[in-house]
């Protein structure tokens, strides 16, 4: 797994909050978390803008949202009811990861965070149906904005943006460093520039190539 900086963004409980972490070395590291307005206004006049520069230094952006109010316009919806690339819930993937990097001693909160960043046993009971599928019983009244913020940040330690330009850049090979230039460059363009201004100048006849007669 690369290393990558995390924001995660839980907008469908009922206190808005953010939190910006770091994937390093197979360890997670939530850093920072702070409070968003509960106006829908304010959201849309801060939070976009805020969220574009977060992306523009190079964060996966998660907002978990009901409807795609913000992520119509900027980060990535994450809905954690929806089914995820196993054909569990994302809570459930997210909350597997959670568990592991737990057990591993791989996660960190906030200093002075206590518990309110850890996830609750009870939120998530499995069962089977009559078929033998398994069922998941997700206690949604306990979930929390800070519990929200924990597995959107564990979602994000596996999740890709096939849409970014980080991700299409690391899958092609691209380099956004501009290549260096040659000190030959100018004669370059000189040369081009005089064999452009013949073939303008050229005849139109059909042993030129002109006049759409090849």
């Amino acid at each position: 797994m690369s290393n990558k900086k995390i924001c995660a963004i839980s907008l469908s409980t009922s206190s808005p909050m953010l939190a910006k972490a770091a994937w390093k070395d197979g360890e997670l590291f939530v850093a920072e978390v702070t409070k968003l307005p509960e106006s829908r206004h304010a959201l849309e006049q801060d939070l976009i803008t805020q969220i574009r520069d977060l992306e523009r230094k190079g964060f996966e952006v998660l907002v978990e949202e009901t409807s795609d109010f913000i992520t119509s316009r900027a980060g990535v919806r994450v809905r954690l009811g929806d089914t995820g690339a196993t054909g569990k819930p994302v809570l459930v993937e997210a909350l597997d990861i959670y568990r592991e990097l737990e057990r591993q001693k791989a996660l960190a909160f906030p200093r002075g965070a206590g518990s309110r960043f850890q996830i609750p046993e009870t939120l998530v009971d499995m069962d089977r149906d009559t078929k033998g599928a398994t069922v998941y019983r997700i206690d949604w009244a306990q979930l929390k904005a800070e519990h929200c913020l924990t597995m959107l940040c564990c979602f994000g330690t596996t999740f890709h943006n096939v849409a970014s330009v980080q991700y299409l850049e690391a899958m092609m090979g691209f380099n956004r460093r501009p290549e260096l230039g040659s000190a030959i460059d100018p004669l370059k363009t000189i040369v081009r520039a005089i064999e452009e201004d013949a073939i303008n100048k050229a005849s139109s006849s059909p042993l030129t190539g002109k006049g759409s007669y090849l």
